[in-house]
């Protein structure tokens, strides 16, 4: 009995190590605080195992050391292990004995092999935590061999040779795969946690830039709402789209434009330091603060426009974006969240349409606004599938000295049964946005060579005619082709349609745009670059592209004989027009005084309604093919 009962309770001590354990591994945290606790837990572990069965006689060694070692290493760690080789150096000091010795030794030399077999080759502790039944098994092992050999060199009986060793091993086994059960279950469970975590970031995250995507925004937005319920503070949103993009997009590639957007994300989320910024889509974003009154949301406003006016170096290259902002605010009765949202929408659409780096704060009016070009988007579209809601005038060009028809250039009207009539202004920036300006100008296309094949019937000769031309159009490889089908289809000859455009146009993607246009050129078309002087305009882009006319922009005309300025920029344009070999066609004359100074200068064709307003073919025809090329008001001037 007098070792039965140290066996005994030696052999539990393991095993109530494993309750603990548990309860270590539920509430404490890792790292060095970790380290502590798991030394503490081990080292009392070894105390209790070696005062519960080390006593003085003739059997002095009985006890579960190994085990205690064996476990702290797999399972705290070299530290842990090291405080337990330790507490139980000592402690079998303390207790004395002629075999005390042996008992220090023993543990030194388990606490060795211990280390050795976890560094070995086979490595079989690959990774902290990743513990195996091999690496209990062998460990266990080498501990049961030096407790048998403490035993032999103390002279025990020859029963404790076998029975202290395996018993000290089969607890081993039993502890240890307790606690291998418990450490995968409890890996399992962190693991499930880490991906529930990342499940939740990707739903709220957006995963390029790190910030809150949509879901995320109307989340904290919709907290916050109800934490403001009952209260006077309000809370603003701001929506901010970063124009651009597109173009980028285009002349760089998706993934180039991709990073140029984390680039301002990151430059938007520096200016702004608020943990709501979101991003909802390609190129918008949006935040709420609480600000009252809004001039403090205001002053957030100036520093992000002032953050974006520096360009971006991005590649060897610095580029420009620009920005538009919505604002809305809650109300006093604490909008519902969609109404606030779509209060901002509206606000940020308003924006748009005023302009780039423009901001709009909602207001009732802005509902107006804000709807208008949905409602032109919806009737634009059945228009377009319809087709027969449009229809084309024409607007003589004229030599300026004889008054005779030149050419003309073919101008879209659209007339709405829900909308009425509505200006170009209005409608053709809704179909460059929404892409319906393809097919419109297909229609346009399709539409003048009709046309021009029915004044050829009525026996009339068909004026050049010229056709506005948009970006879109020119990003279309196909479209020299498909113009070439359309113009040989109806039997007339591509000299007979000459294709206007604008400078910004050809800039959207200049390489494709410059391929294009010199496919229309070869092909015989005659090209007219218009809005010449409008502000946009580059010497360098106008030698590189194959242009055979310019037209002057009505805003150079139009203080001709009321500015010295403006004769002198005309005199500029003529000149190099003139060095370049092009045709000049003045547009936008409205007074005898513009033409008269015009001719002056040496210009030879002009366009405005001082000859003649934009007429129906009809009228076309009776008022100036059937008389020779020639309009009353024109022969009375000369």
């Amino acid at each position: 009995m007098n070792t039965l009962f140290p066996l005994l309770l030696s052999a539990l001590t393991p095993i109530a190590l494993t309750s603990v354990y548990v309860a270590l591994r539920a509430w404490l945290p890792g790292g060095r605080q970790g380290n502590l606790h798991m030394s503490v837990l081990f080292g009392a572990a070894m105390w209790l195992a070696m005062m519960s069965s080390v006593h003085h006689g003739p059997y002095t060694i009985a006890d579960m050391r190994g085990a205690i070692l064996v476990l702290a290493y797999l399972f705290g760690g070299p530290i842990p292990a090291l405080v337990s080789l330790v507490i139980g150096a000592i402690t079998r000091s303390w207790i004395g004995g002629p075999v005390a010795p042996i008992g220090v030794a023993v543990l030194a030399t388990i606490f060795l092999g211990i280390l050795l077999l976890a560094r070995w080759p086979d490595r079989l502790v690959p990774e902290p935590g990743a513990v195996s039944a091999r690496a209990l098994a062998t460990m266990g092992a080498w501990a049961s061999l030096n407790q048998a050999a403490a035993l032999w060199l103390a002279h025990a009986a020859g029963a404790l040779l076998i029975v202290m060793p395996l018993t000290q091993f089969c607890v081993t086994m039993i502890a240890g795969g307790m606690l291998i059960l418990i450490q995968q279950k409890t890996n399992l469970g962190r693991k499930l946690n880490e991906q529930q975590d990342l499940v939740r970031t990707l739903l709220v995250r957006d995963r390029a830039s790190g910030l809150l995507n949509r879901a995320g925004f109307w989340l904290e937005l919709d907290a916050a709402l109800r934490k403001l319920a009952g209260s006077d503070d309000k809370i603003v949103v701001l929506l901010i789209s970063i124009r651009r993009l597109r173009n980028v997009s285009v002349t760089l590639g998706p993934r180039l434009s991709e990073s140029l957007l984390t680039q301002a994300a990151r430059r938007l989320e520096a200016v702004v330091k608020n943990p709501t910024l979101a991003r909802f889509d390609d190129g918008t974003f949006g935040l709420f603060v609480m600000a009252d009154p809004l001039d403090e949301t205001v002053a957030l406003v100036d520093d992000v426009f002032a953050a974006f006016r520096r360009p971006f170096h991005f590649h060897g290259r610095d580029l420009h974006l620009s920005l538009n902002i919505g604002i809305s605010s809650s109300s006093g009765d604490h909008d519902a969240l969609e109404t606030l949202i779509a209060h901002g929408n509206q606000a940020l659409a308003r924006s748009i349409t005023l302009g780039e780096n423009r901001l709009q704060v909602y207001d009732e009016n802005t509902v107006v606004q804000a709807v208008r070009p949905m409602k032109l988007e919806v009737e634009l579209r059945r228009a377009v599938e319809t087709g027969n809601e449009f229809l084309l005038q024409y607007q003589p060009k004229v030599h300026l000295d004889t008054g005779k028809l030149h050419g003309v250039e073919a101008l879209c009207r659209w007339h709405s049964p829900a909308l009425g009539q509505v200006a170009p202004d209005e409608f053709i920036p809704v179909a460059e946005t929404s892409g319906l300006i393809v097919p419109l100008g297909d229609w346009v296309l399709h539409e003048t060579c009709r046309q021009l094949v029915e004044w050829r019937r009525r026996g009339f000769v068909p004026p050049v005619t010229a056709v506005n031309l948009s970006a879109k159009q020119l990003l279309d490889d196909d479209f020299p082709e498909k113009s070439l089908r359309c113009v040989l289809g109806h039997g007339l000859s591509p000299s007979q349609i000459e294709f206007e455009l604008t400078e910004s146009s050809v800039m959207t993607n200049p390489n494709l745009s410059i391929n294009v246009l010199n496919r229309l050129k070869a092909l015989g078309f005659p090209l007219s670059l218009d809005d010449f002087g409008s502000g946009a305009s580059n010497i360098g882009h106008l030698k590189a592209l194959p242009f055979d006319c310019i037209k002057i922009d009505k805003s150079v005309i139009d203080d001709l004989g009321a500015s010295d300025d403006a004769e002198i920029v005309c005199q500029a344009i003529y000149g190099l027009g003139s060095a370049m070999h092009l045709d000049m066609v003045a547009e936008g004359i409205e007074t005898e005084v513009q033409r008269n100074q015009l001719r002056k200068i040496g210009f030879t064709l002009g366009q405005g309604f001082y000859f003649s307003p934009a007429l129906n073919g009809d009228e076309l025809a009776t008022g100036w093919l059937a008389r020779g090329y020639r309009s009353q008001g024109a022969e009375s001037a000369l």
